[in-house]
């Protein structure tokens, strides 16, 4: 089940894109293994009275055991390269779920072609989903809320 909708984000350093300098330490969490995901029931821009999103954009937390988390807003799942994204928080929350009970971890980091932030998750090397996100921060943690599939 998602988690309820929040009113605003932790931090107010809402990224979105991308640089090369961002991207290198970004690159070093690659490997992480993600100690649990939350997805919320509605977007942070419909809080905020932003239109133009679909019902394949979903906001989702991501935990990694490292102790740092991303807040994704206005996120696209999809399940490769030549998908369409998943539709539906509530597929989404499921199909995020049953990846964490799995291990998953974050593979790899990437950029798509507007320098948007892509996290790539999947069981060793193969990748099984990627994240590509609208907004995003990055914040550390200490403790999992409950609203959160975790392992």
């Amino acid at each position: 089940m998602p988690a309820p909708r929040r009113d605003e984000p932790t931090n107010a350093d809402i990224r979105y894109t991308v640089d090369d300098e961002t991207f290198d330490e970004l690159a070093d969490l690659a490997g992480e293994r993600i100690a649990g995901i939350g997805v919320w029931e509605d977007s942070i821009t419909q809080a905020l009275g932003e239109g133009g999103m679909t019902d394949s954009a979903v906001d989702v937390d991501v935990y990694l055991d490292c102790g740092v988390f991303f807040e994704l807003y206005g996120v696209l799942c999809y399940p490769d390269l030549d998908s369409e994204p998943l539709a539906g928080t509530t597929t989404i929350d499921a199909h995020l779920a049953a990846l964490v009970s799995q291990g998953i971890m974050l593979i790899d980091i990437a950029v798509d072609d507007e320098d948007s932030l892509v996290l790539i998750l999947g069981a060793d090397t193969r990748p099984i989903l990627y994240l590509n996100a609208g907004a995003w921060t990055l914040n550390e943690w200490e403790e999992l809320p409950d609203t959160v599939h975790s392992t």
